[in-house]
């Protein structure tokens, strides 16, 4: 829910992007405009990260292909909004460093 501001979203994908790769994992393909990445681990995990146009981050995993398995739900309440049957609001969250619109130096 934290917004990015258009002058920080490449460095906050810089900084996924190093993190992701320390950990071995394999950069795939990344979108024209820069905003969106997809990555895969070695034991065949897809990840993905995409800044949407208001600069909310969106993470996701796809699994590889396993057998269908019984899965409880959960038992905690979630430690914040519960958007599962909602669509998501836009993000409302500012953060000092990654809302700023100064430009970090190069």
């Amino acid at each position: 829910m934290t917004v990015i501001s258009a002058e920080r979203r490449g460095s906050f994908l810089g900084v996924l992007e190093r993190h992701w790769k320390s950990r071995g994992y394999q950069l795939v393909a990344t979108s024209p405009n820069g905003l969106a990445a997809n990555f895969e681990t070695r034991d065949g995990f897809q990840l993905e990260v995409l800044i949407g146009p208001n600069g909310q981050a969106h993470l996701s995993v796809t699994t590889p292909c396993v057998e269908k398995s019984e899965v409880a739900q959960p038992t905690s309440k979630p430690n914040g909004p519960d958007y599962s049957r909602q669509t998501l609001p836009e993000p409302n969250v500012r953060s000092a460093f990654w809302s700023s619109t100064t430009p970090l130096p190069s």
